[in-house]
């Protein structure tokens, strides 16, 4: 049940950093740091019920990303809706993780048949409303939840989830990127016999978690790369990387530069970084030119000799043009360079055939910084995703170039 739970809060959480404007766990203590989705909320020890407003389908989903990152999850919802047709029982199952529960008089008996779960350290969620709710005002709660806590002796976590309702509110198919926050309250106990009253409580908690709006904070991934991009760190990051990539690194130059514009608005710092990436790519391949052509072979990992074939005769042939074929061809840059220092070219002749080289980190460092600047709003927070995604693409690009040349 842990394993799948778990993978169950990994794809929700991807989803939710897709589809949302940030979605940030709130703890209890105010002087507790806001916990983003990347990271797993401190979770209290022991038995555990969790009771949450409920205005959105989002919900469930919100509370598997954040909660289930650390505990396996159950939710109790209506058997008749989750398992009277196929597709809803395949989500139930697979996607979700339900308790069914009746909805009449057994629907107690139901409920009450978690306790040996929850004492196991399953987190149960109920949600207490009963239903979806259409309006902004939160409905009573009902006892089923408390009197599970007391026969099963867990504490109850009230959660405000404020945000899901824009999101996706009920009767609604089409999403709405909105911020989403979790915001947890003080877990307390119920004695047997006092349900009703845990249940007040617990909706004068909960109506008080949900008062304000929701705020968009941007991911960790982006607070990270621009406190980079403006750093020294970051600046030494795109030349060497560059300056690398034009003697022997296997990985193109703008890599580091798009990851870092895309995050700095409209600052001069775009500007440069891709000056700074220019200038130490035209280094890089200088450097290359001169240690070949002075008899001091450089290493080329990750190329094949057609692609050193392929850059002498370009070179030979036209040396204008070569490096703006390079720009296409997914020959590396360092190839070109250590043909340029075999063919003994004059210092002026590469200066000028790479121009284009450079022209074109210009342009793509350009696009990131516009699109960006642009894409902000969305990026925030879910850069991270997007950084996972393109690295994982990355290696699949590469081989299928080492196989084409090979």
């Amino acid at each position: 049940m842990g394993f799948t739970s778990y993978w169950r809060s990994k794809f929700w959480g991807l989803v939710l950093s897709i589809v949302t404007d940030g979605v940030t766990t709130i703890p209890a203590h105010a002087a507790a740091e806001p916990v983003p989705l990347a990271r797993r909320p401190p979770v209290p020890d022991g038995p555990l019920i969790v009771i949450a407003n409920h205005s959105s389908h989002a919900d469930t989903a919100v509370l598997l990303a954040t909660v289930g990152r650390s505990r396996p999850v159950k939710f109790v919802a209506a058997a008749d809706y989750w398992f009277r047709r196929r597709r809803n029982k395949l989500i139930a199952k697979w996607l979700v993780g339900i308790w069914p529960i009746r909805r009449d008089r057994n629907g107690m008996k139901d409920l009450l048949t978690a306790a040996p779960t929850v004492a196991a350290g399953v987190i149960v969620v109920v949600f207490p409303e009963g239903s979806r709710r259409r309006t902004p005002k939160l409905a009573g709660f009902k006892r089923g939840a408390f009197e599970l806590a007391a026969a099963s002796g867990a504490k109850i976590l009230p959660v405000g989830l404020v945000g899901t309702g824009d999101l996706l509110p009920a009767g609604r198919r089409l999403i709405r990127r909105r911020p989403v926050e979790v915001r947890w309250g003080e877990p307390f106990t119920v004695a047997t016999g006092h349900a009703e009253q845990a249940a007040a409580a617990a909706f004068r908690a909960i109506d008080r978690l949900i008062d304000e709006p929701a705020l968009q904070r941007p991911g960790r991934v982006w607070t990270r790369v621009r406190r980079m991009a403006f750093a020294t760190a970051g600046l030494a990051l795109v030349t060497g990387w560059a300056y690398a990539e034009g003697i022997f690194w296997p990985l193109v130059a703008e890599m580091p530069l798009l990851l870092l514009v895309c995050t700095i608005g409209r600052s001069w710092r775009g500007p440069l970084l891709i000056v700074a990436t220019a200038i130490a790519s035209a280094a890089g391949i200088l450097t290359t030119w001169w240690l070949v052509s002075h008899g001091l072979d450089t290493p080329t990992p990750l190329t094949t000799a057609r692609m050193h074939e392929s850059a002498l005769d370009q070179l030979t042939t036209d040396p204008a043009a070569a490096f703006a074929n390079q720009m296409f061809n997914g020959i590396p840059v360092k190839v070109y360079a250590h043909s340029a220092g075999q063919l003994g070219m004059d210092f002026a002749d590469v200066v000028s055939a790479m121009l284009p080289r450079l022209g074109r980190i210009g342009v793509v460092g350009g696009i990131g910084w516009v699109v960006g600047g642009l894409l902000a709003r969305y990026l925030k927070p879910c850069l991270g995703t997007v950084q996972a995604v393109c690295l994982t693409l990355f290696p699949i690009g590469l081989g299928v170039v080492i196989w084409w040349w090979s």
